[in-house]
This record gives C-alpha cells, structure tokens and sequence, in this order.
C-alpha cells in the first residue's frame, strides 16, 4: 500500500520492531523531503496534515529540501535530524525518513504489527 498525502506520495512506511522506528521511502523526483516528513508523521500518528504544527516552525523546509536533493557527496549522505510533534526525524539523501514516534504510539504500533506499503 501506498501511503498518500494530496500530491506527494511515499513509496512505503513500515515499522521495524528491533529498532522501534518507522522507516517511510520516497522519491525525490515527485515528493519534496519536506512533503514526505509530513506524509510520514501524519500516517504513523494517525492525523490530518493540517491538524500538524508546520513544520517550517521547526526547520527551515526550503533548506531541508536543497540538504537531501544532493544525491552524492565527497562524505556520503546527507543526513538531518529534528524534532516535531513528539517524533524523532530524521531525513537522509537516500530518500528515507526515519521516525522515532512517541512512547506511547511506538508501543501501539509493536502491538500491532504495523507495516504499510
């Protein structure tokens, strides 16, 4: 399954249980960084995007995109890391964002079993 926010798409969103992290793929060429944190956030915690305090109250999203675009560098990724909304982000030049969520819904997702696609 295809997590979906308007136009900005992520290619896959699951949890992985040993790390108690949720790990969203996205493609550059169509999604903006910036646009795939939200879609990412608001899918693990269950809400509208716009129920979200922007992000750009947080990091600057203009620089965030520009960061990540690069898709190689003399040292290797590109990784930035920000809190919002209670969840640990970090977004990386490899087109991934990874997710710590709060404590209470890292436990809900391990009880589940959550994996989205």
């Amino acid at each position: 399954m295809t997590a979906s926010l308007a136009s900005s798409e992520l290619e896959s969103l699951e949890f992985d249980r040993e790390s108690g992290t949720y790990r969203a793929q996205y493609d550059r060429d169509a999604t903006a960084a910036s646009m795939a944190v939200i879609a990412a956030v608001s899918n693990v915690l269950s809400v509208d995007p716009v129920e979200l305090d922007p992000l750009h109250y947080t990091v600057d999203t203009d620089a965030l995109d520009e960061l990540v675009r690069r898709r190689d560098t003399p040292h290797g990724s590109v990784d930035v890391s920000f809190t919002i909304e209670g969840c640990e982000i970090t977004v990386s030049s490899n087109e991934v964002v990874t997710l710590s969520p709060p404590d209470s819904e890292r436990a809900a997702s391990e009880t589940a079993g959550i994996t989205r696609r």
